[in-house]
């Protein structure tokens, strides 16, 4: 995009979180404007980066959040409201009149300025326009927040499954964590099970298996995956032919593994009952794996899984479905043993098995999920 363009349409022809992220990655600058039908509700965007946000809506004026908030009592309220035409800003006002400190005005604006960009995710009809050019700041008190962030928080708060259908597919579809993550990704704070979803799909995946291994409900592991997709964490894979090649090499990857529970293994045998916990994490695997989890004594007892066990397991499964099952399962007993290094062990010795861990995946050609 150029610098002096004006878009508009309709908000039903656009979707809010991929054109966030296109101005975030062409760092563009512009006034971004949604309109209802009754108030407009604007983004001001700097360089890739939300710097302010109005509204025409008069319950997101700044004194109205702050009485919602607690912040401000009903009397400094309207005393407030009454003098304010007169030329005063409200916030200024109700400092002078002592309803508030000037740190207290300072996070009010903060949080007023935050409801209305998270607000904007929430419109689905009316009109948007787009107006691509510089604009001053001089009378705002700005923020500087990263589109990516903008998105992530306001998705969330999203509940709407035909835009996430739409976005992620049917079960069939096959996605993959991305070959190279974006720079910001560290800064997502992704919950565990967020990280857990984003790990299964390292060698590519169809969704019907990751929301199987997910500990996430159906419908929030569908909305992760729209999250994922939107940020570019994520991307589709074409769809593969009947005679393709699975696209994990069984036995390679049970040794893969293999080596990274055994130095676990190693790390863990300064805990009272190492073998204990890891027959309990297999035991709560049972549910999901019947199959692969039964004769496999030795990752407690050894660190290893038996791969001749593991394999004769996976014979009950259709050839299209062996390799998906088994990287979802070995990526669970990883999840579950990186948990139990990380509350057991001290700093130093998770921070070993972390970076031993984040060796072997760029061996193998698969990088971590936060570099």
């Amino acid at each position: 995009m150029n610098d002096q363009i004006l878009l508009s349409g309709k908000i039903s022809e656009i979707r809010l979180p991929t054109l966030l992220m296109s101005l975030y990655r062409d760092r563009e600058t512009g006034i971004l404007t949604l309109t209802d039908g009754l108030y407009g509700k604007s983004l001001f965007i700097e360089e890739g980066k939300v710097v302010y946000a109005s509204s025409e809506d008069p319950d997101e004026g700044l004194g109205e959040c702050m009485l919602r908030r607690g912040a401000i009592s009903l009397d400094h309220f309207f005393e407030a409201t009454a003098q304010a035409p007169a030329g005063q800003r409200l916030g200024e006002l109700l400092v002078t009149m002592g309803a508030l400190t000037s740190e207290d005005l300072l996070e009010g604006v903060s949080q007023r300025l935050h409801d209305i960009i998270f607000s904007l995710f929430e419109i689905r009809t009316g009109s948007y326009s787009l107006e691509l050019a510089p604009f001053s700041t001089m009378e705002m008190t700005t923020l500087a927040v990263d589109l990516p962030l903008v998105v992530i928080r306001g998705m969330e708060r999203l509940h709407s499954w035909s835009q996430i259908r739409a976005a992620v597919g049917e079960p069939s579809t096959r996605v993959r964590m991305a070959a190279r993550m974006p720079p910001f990704v560290g800064d997502l704070d992704l919950s565990r099970e967020q990280e857990h979803l984003l790990s299964l799909s390292r060698a590519g995946m169809a969704v019907s298996f990751l929301v199987e291994a997910s500990y996430l409900p159906p419908f929030q592991t569908y909305k992760a995956l729209w999250i994922f997709l939107t940020l570019g964490l994520m991307e589709k894979e074409a769809a593969r032919g009947k005679n393709e090649a699975a696209p994990l090499d069984l036995e390679s990857a049970l040794e893969r593994y293999n080596d990274l529970y055994a130095f676990a293994h190693l790390k863990l045998g300064s805990l009272p009952d190492a073998e204990g916990q890891i027959r309990r994490i297999l035991h709560g695997l049972g549910d999901a794996y019947p199959d692969l989890v039964q004769g496999q004594a030795g990752l407690a007892q050894y660190g290893r899984l038996d791969p001749d066990q593991a394999l004769w397991a996976l014979r009950s499964q259709s050839e299209d479905r062996r390799a998906a099952r088994l990287q979802a399962f070995l990526e669970e007993v990883l999840y579950a043993i990186a948990h139990l290094v990380d509350s057991g062990l001290s700093a130093e010795d998770a921070k070993a098995f972390r970076s031993y861990m984040a060796q072997q995946r760029s061996h193998h050609g698969l990088e971590e999920p936060h570099e």
